[in-house]
């Protein structure tokens, strides 16, 4: 052999061709894809959650809502962790009506311990003071987290009214 260098190069050079036009595999998958007991278990929690809220008890929430848990209700500023959850269920639905809906709709999206589930629903919100019911239309999104014994809560709700914003209210009475 007179050149060996050079055969080591040709060889060296045929390797890196040959690396090169191999098709690349693509990335592994991270998440994990929409498996049906995945989204049952996601739909259990909306409905275990609707039920809850039919029975007035804040402190039940806990078992459908992770502790560090957003809420963003409409028209009013977003409500931060389980208790502050619990106490703004208390005051603004449980204390003034009973409540109860269910939903009419949910489409789920899973990919690893995160869930999203668009969903429409009626709440039917009767006056404890005396008044007729109302059912309210309304759509939202629940961001659920996969929990370490591998069930589901919802980590963070966003929702509103289907039904067209009310007129302003009347301006401040003039004083004399």
């Amino acid at each position: 052999m007179r050149h060996p260098a050079r055969w080591i190069v040709v060889v060296i050079a045929g390797a890196t061709l040959q690396a090169c036009a191999t098709k690349a595999e693509p990335p592994a998958q991270t998440g994990q894809a929409n498996t049906e007991k995945d989204v049952a278990a996601v739909n259990a929690v909306q409905d275990r959650e609707i039920a809850m809220v039919a029975t007035g008890s804040a402190d039940s929430l806990a078992t459908v809502i992770t502790s560090d848990a957003e809420l963003m209700p409409p028209d009013e500023p977003a409500v931060h962790g389980l208790d502050a959850v619990k106490k703004w269920a208390e005051e603004t639905m449980f204390s003034q009506a009973s409540v109860s809906g269910r939903y009419t709709s949910s489409d789920v999206t899973v990919s690893g311990d995160l869930a999203v589930a668009r969903y429409t629903g009626e709440l039917t919100i009767t006056p404890k003071a005396g008044g007729a019911p109302v059912t309210e239309r309304l759509k939202g999104i629940h961001v659920m987290k996969r929990q370490p014994d591998g069930s589901w809560k919802i980590a963070q709700d966003v929702w509103n009214s289907d039904a067209p914003a009310g007129p302003p209210p009347p301006p401040p009475a003039k004083k004399k």
